[in-house]
């Protein structure tokens, strides 16, 4: 018997086995019988529908590597997907669900059906790739839905820490206009303002961070600004902060154009810090922007350590770059920052539909590059 019909024959018996292995999973051990059967039946069914239908070689490629037509709607396996994480299986349960059900209806199949002929082996090889594709959808699926609850809750938790961090901010420029106040309470106001200005920052990168997960990336709104004013304005607010740091900026050519002024100085304020925290405290950090081509270029340069190119590759990726991390490297003490700055540096010249890019020699140093076309799209309306 063809498998497509072996299933749809058997539903009852291969759905049971399923039951039998879901009642097994620590979160559906109370569960009902409509529970732990959820989807199953509609997966099942899709995957007879697939067998039954007639696919060329290529499509067979196609599907191996990951390229199987995208369905218009939700499927089964993504609903199922959901169903199960509102029931608390996580992402490991629901993986083994599949596996459990390859395996109950290959073993039954072929309790009923000596597997013998070339078209009984290209229906069992073509159920493992139905199997592995809703294994995949199920597993994007889920892995998204967990994706955008960890950015709500950090977009959450960011908007909550920027009420107490605004009064703790106020506290501190109340003291520093009290010229009255010996000197030393006047420096301890000055560190917990400047504290506040720091975790300012940090929440900021937080909150884009998150919010560009749950949307269409950071929101921008351009219009018309001088990128020399801005990045100046960049490098003497650095100055100020790191008085002991040599910046150098070189700025030619016209770098009047349609861009969001603020969201631009918060990049180029990002990849400076980055000079500024991890290169050689000796050297200059070089900051130059180039408006004399049609696109503008800007970048910062510093001498630093090599950057392995596996670093290279998740350098713009905060939760990658911690990830390949060894584990000593992971210990609080060791992580002088998540990387959040640039990865909303790469955001925000995405916004522009500029590129970034960066290399790392031991010659060169470290060198960041932005370019950024003159032109954003959805101009601020009214701007000239």
């Amino acid at each position: 018997m063809r498998l497509s019909l072996f299933i749809l024959s058997n539903l009852d018996a291969i759905l049971k086995e399923w039951e039998d292995f879901a009642g097994t999973l620590a979160p559906l051990e109370d569960a009902g019988r409509i529970e732990l059967r959820d989807h199953a039946t509609e997966v099942l069914k899709v995957i007879a529908t697939d067998l039954a239908t007639p696919q060329e070689e290529s499509e067979s490629i196609a599907k191996s590597k990951g390229l199987a037509p995208v369905a218009g709607t939700d499927t089964a396996a993504e609903v199922h997907a959901a169903a199960r994480m509102a029931s608390g299986l996580n992402s490991d349960q629901v993986m083994a669900e599949f596996r459990a059900l390859r395996s109950s209806v290959l073993r039954l199949w072929t309790r009923d059906t000596a597997v013998s002929t070339a078209d009984e082996i290209d229906d069992m090889v073509r159920f493992n790739e139905a199997i592995d594709q809703a294994q995949s959808e199920s597993m994007a699926r889920y892995t998204k839905l967990l994706r955008d609850a960890q950015s709500l809750f950090l977009a959450i938790l960011g908007h909550d820490v920027r009420s107490p961090l605004g009064a703790v901010s106020m506290g501190a420029q109340v003291l520093l206009q009290d010229q009255t106040l010996p000197a030393k309470v006047l420096k301890v106001g000055l560190r917990i303002f400047n504290s506040t200005k720091r975790v300012d920052e940090i929440v900021r990168d937080l909150l884009d961070f998150s919010t560009s997960h749950l949307g269409d990336g950071i929101p921008i709104d351009p219009y018309t600004v001088d990128l020399a004013e801005i990045c100046q304005n960049v490098v003497e607010e650095t100055r100020t902060f790191h008085p002991d740091r040599n910046i150098e900026l070189v700025s030619e050519g016209n770098l009047v154009g349609t861009w969001d002024g603020p969201r631009l100085a918060q990049a180029f304020a990002n990849l400076i810090s980055n000079a500024v925290q991890h290169g050689n405290r000796e050297s200059t950090i070089l900051v130059a922007i180039d408006g004399c081509q049609s696109n503008v270029l800007f970048e910062v340069s510093n001498d630093a350590d090599v950057i392995p190119q596996a670093k290279l590759r998740t350098l713009f990726d905060p939760v990658k770059s911690f990830a390949i991390r060894p584990p000593g490297e992971r210990t609080r003490s060791r992580v002088q920052n998540l990387g959040l700055g640039l990865y909303v540096v790469k955001e925000i010249v995405k916004a522009h539909n500029g590129e970034i890019s960066v290399c790392s020699t031991k010659e060169t140093g470290v060198k960041f590059s932005v370019s950024l076309p003159r032109i954003t799209p959805q101009r601020r309306n009214g701007d000239d």
